[in-house]
């Protein structure tokens, strides 16, 4: 009897009559890698603050790129790239008015009039998309899993540390709030792509 047959038919004598997953049976022979681990408090403790302190106000960071002579100038002085294949990553604090929300979609998006009078779209999920904070992440990178399955995983866990953030701060219309967040690019950007948050709160003296 092969060892994968011997796993299933323990687990379905343990647990009851179950549909064992591929994927339960290879974290059995091989438990997923210890970056997996502890997800909530990588977001915490480690990435969050990583965002926080390289977080530039829009209009400083606008005006410090369009005096880059190229994105790769760009991305090495003001961003972080882990590998040459990736986009660059971008942190940046906003700070304005909520002029809209838009939560009918699973993609729900926020817009903020900032400060520096530039329209910034900040992502609310529940669906967050792509993976700028997986790969502005300094504490791990594609050659700590080699596995681009688990990879995925990886940068979906840290996006739903996100979701789970801007669902319970529910923006609303009018109120005044500060966001620090990342976007991506492959070139220099006139304006600033849809923001993926890390820190939300609202202005002192906001409801």
């Amino acid at each position: 009897m092969s060892r994968h047959v011997w796993l299933a038919l323990a687990i379905l004598g343990l647990g009851g009559c179950r549909i064992v997953s591929q994927q339960e049976l290879a974290d059995l022979r091989d438990p997923p890698n210890p970056k997996m681990a502890n997800i909530e408090q990588t977001w915490q403790q480690k990435l969050v603050p990583q965002v926080t302190a390289q977080a530039r106000p829009v209009a400083d960071l606008l005006k410090a790129l369009q005096g880059q002579q190229d994105i790769d100038s760009a991305c090495q002085a003001l961003g972080y790239r882990s590998q040459a294949e990736n986009p660059c990553v971008f942190a940046v604090r906003v700070s304005g008015q909520v002029e809209k929300v838009d939560t009918q979609s699973r993609s729900g998006k926020m817009t903020i009039r900032d400060a520096s009078g530039e329209t910034v779209v900040v992502q609310l999920g529940p669906t967050i998309r792509g993976t700028a904070l997986r790969d502005g992440y300094k504490g791990a990178s594609y050659q700590d899993f080699n596995d681009q399955v688990l990879f995925g995983d990886f940068g979906r866990s840290i996006n739903d540390q996100a979701s789970a953030m801007m669902q319970a701060f529910q923006p609303k219309v009018g109120e005044q709030v500060e966001i620090e967040g990342v976007f991506s690019s492959w070139d220099i950007p006139q304006h600033l792509p849809d923001i993926t948050p890390s820190r939300a709160s609202r202005a002192q003296g906001g409801e």
